[in-house]
């Protein structure tokens, strides 16, 4: 029988988290939109820290191709729906945690308020955008993420900082890489996906400390690390109405 009460014991000594922070991580629910390079980690990092409840949204099976990046799987899980094989590594992780999974493509009617925050986690800039559209008309906080070759970009956004638009204007869409082309170092993938995670933790524990707007650009082969302030476009304003 596993003793639960030092479960978060050395989560708990972190001064910006404390009882106080991980009751608020309890009381939270996220939903992660795609559970694979970057929401498996996010998924798996979440729950192991402690949120109270997550939903999971996907319509992928685990393809052998995935197990190089993505957290998680096993060569026993190929073939299988990604939301039943990585429900079940999830609940034996952190048993405390409610999970639930949504088997379908993202539509705008997935969003609702219960949700304290969302984490786009997919690797469709078409989805990207709407999810990016809908977060803003419903007044959702979202944190972007994506990864290709070895950079990966991480951006918290809300209502009043700059949104997915303002970084990459639709138009541009054309211009960015695809991980399918071009590849996808494993390493940052987990670096991106726990960046994601991080902001996640420190948004729903001390939700007054997260720098909304900021973008955060890491190549894990040169070893660079930036932060970018993207100044809010006119399109934010007006995805805003």
């Amino acid at each position: 029988m596993i003793n639960m009460t030092n479960r978060y014991d050395r989560q708990l000594k972190i001064k910006q988290i404390g009882t106080v922070g991980q009751k608020r991580l309890e009381n939270s629910h996220v939903l992660a939109i795609g559970v694979g390079g970057l929401g498996s980690f996010v998924s798996s990092e979440l729950v192991k820290a402690g949120i109270g409840e997550i939903t999971l949204l996907d319509f992928d099976d685990v393809e052998l191709t995935n197990l190089h990046r993505q957290n998680l799987y096993i060569e026993s899980d190929v073939g299988i729906n990604k939301l039943v094989a990585i429900r079940k590594h999830l609940q034996e992780a952190n048993s405390n945690v409610k999970i639930n999974i949504i088997n379908k493509k993202y539509s705008s009617d997935i969003l609702s308020k219960e949700y304290d925050l969302v984490i786009d986690c997919t690797d469709n800039f078409p989805v990207k955008y709407q999810i990016n559209e809908d977060c803003q008309k419903e007044g959702i906080k979202h944190i972007f993420g994506t990864c290709a070759a070895n950079q990966g970009q991480v951006m918290f956004i809300d209502k009043d900082s700059a949104c997915l638009e303002c970084l990459y204007p639709k138009e541009d869409v054309a211009q960015l890489g695809l991980s399918k082309n071009i590849g996808t170092n494993p390493m940052i993938v987990a670096i991106t996906g726990s960046l994601q995670a991080s902001m996640a933790l420190k948004y729903l524990t001390a939700p007054k400390k997260v720098n909304a707007g900021t973008l955060i650009v890491v190549d894990n082969w040169n070893f660079d690390f930036r932060k970018i302030q993207v100044k809010k476009e006119k399109i934010a304003l007006e995805v805003n109405k």
